[in-house]
């Protein structure tokens, strides 16, 4: 098995998640956050937050049960909240180094 940060090209990704390969092209044209390393040859490479996602999408359609535009709503919606917690810990740190330096 790979190790986590490993690229993993979509035969494998399929595999993986169990997912046809046509499903995770398709899902590449509806979801943006979707945006896998494309090689100039065709290929395509998912690191570990790309497979994250695709996880994520299948959970929503098939077990959720959501439609893809309910789907990328919520999806939309998640990362954005991933975005502020991220800022808010940058800020945080930084007020900390901050007062690390006054002390």
């Amino acid at each position: 098995m790979k190790p986590n940060d490993a690229l993993r090209k979509i035969g494998e990704v399929s595999e993986q998640l169990n997912i046809p390969i046509h499903v995770i092209r398709f899902w590449e044209k509806k979801f943006s956050p979707l945006n896998p390393i494309k090689k100039p040859n065709g290929m395509r490479y998912y690191n570990e937050s790309q497979l994250k996602i695709l996880e994520k999408i299948k959970s929503l359609l098939y077990e959720q049960k959501f439609s893809i535009e309910g789907a990328k709503i919520f999806l939309k919606n998640e990362l954005k909240k991933k975005d502020k917690k991220k800022k808010i810990i940058s800020e945080i740190k930084a007020l900390i180094d901050e007062i690390k330096s006054r002390i």
